[in-house]
């Protein structure tokens, strides 16, 4: 694994999800993501009409699934283009769901949420380890007592046995994405630069780091911050921890 090929800037997150991200990669499958948020219903264990807060919500798949099955939903992003859309989608299927522009270390709410939920892997951004607590201090702080918050991301362990230097793909439209991977040892950061090819020759290249947080470092991020992990997973069909792609995790404050 080569260390940090193609660096990408500290703050890589502010503006990378407005383009191609949004436009290729971002919807995922209807089924995909109703599985996800009857997994998400089913570990949380609320009552219908709850609040859940998604925490860097994207695209807002999972925001509008879940006001679908009749919780109130606030979705907060740091992206413009990505909030948009779902407005956009939540109006035409009249669904009152609030989306809020604001970066996830700026989560002012204080015991206003039964949930929150921060999924696919929208953790583990930022260059300072520090602002990672921070971001679940937040959480912390926007949950009611009792309250729960459930995280999914990638579980490193498993990145690490399927690891591929480069790989590449093909949309519909003709667009070809070619990708080279990194992992940096020493900081256990798996970055990536996706080079967008198109059909008329033009080309645009986006590029990422993520702090990849094993399990057992997450478990200690959440309890520093008060929140007592009480389930773990591999994936959202439900396989165990170390068992499938994903690291989920299920804490109560």
């Amino acid at each position: 694994m080569h260390e940090q090929a193609g660096k990408a800037p500290p703050a890589w997150y502010d503006g990378f999800f407005e383009s191609e991200w949004l436009d290729y990669l971002a919807l995922g499958r209807p089924e995909q993501t109703r599985q996800q948020a009857e997994f998400i219903v089913e570990k949380l264990a609320l009552e219908p009409g709850a609040a859940i807060l998604d925490l860097a919500c994207g695209r807002g798949r999972v925001a509008v699934e879940l006001a679908r099955l009749g919780f109130g939903v606030t979705g907060l992003d740091l992206s413009p283009r990505s909030l948009e859309l779902p407005r956009e989608t939540a109006h035409d299927a009249g669904l009152d769901i609030q989306f809020v522009r604001r970066d996830m270390r700026q989560l002012d709410a204080e015991e206003a949420f039964d949930a929150v939920i921060n999924v696919w892997t929208s953790f583990g951004y930022f260059e300072r380890e520090e602002d990672h607590g921070l971001v679940l201090d937040t959480v912390a702080r926007a949950l009611v007592p009792g309250g729960r918050f459930l995280i999914d991301t990638i579980n490193p362990m498993a990145v690490a046995r399927r690891f591929q230097e480069r790989d590449w793909r093909e949309f519909d439209d003709g667009t070809i994405m070619l990708e080279q991977r990194s992992y940096d040892h020493l900081t256990g950061s798996t970055g990536a630069t996706w080079t967008f090819v198109r059909t008329d020759g033009s080309r645009t290249e986006l590029r990422h780091v993520l702090r990849a947080y094993t399990a057992a470092e997450l478990v200690a991020l959440l309890e520093r911050a008060g929140l007592h992990v009480e389930g773990a997973w591999g994936g959202f069909k439900d396989v165990a921890l170390g068992e499938g792609p994903r690291t989920i995790l299920l804490a109560r404050k």
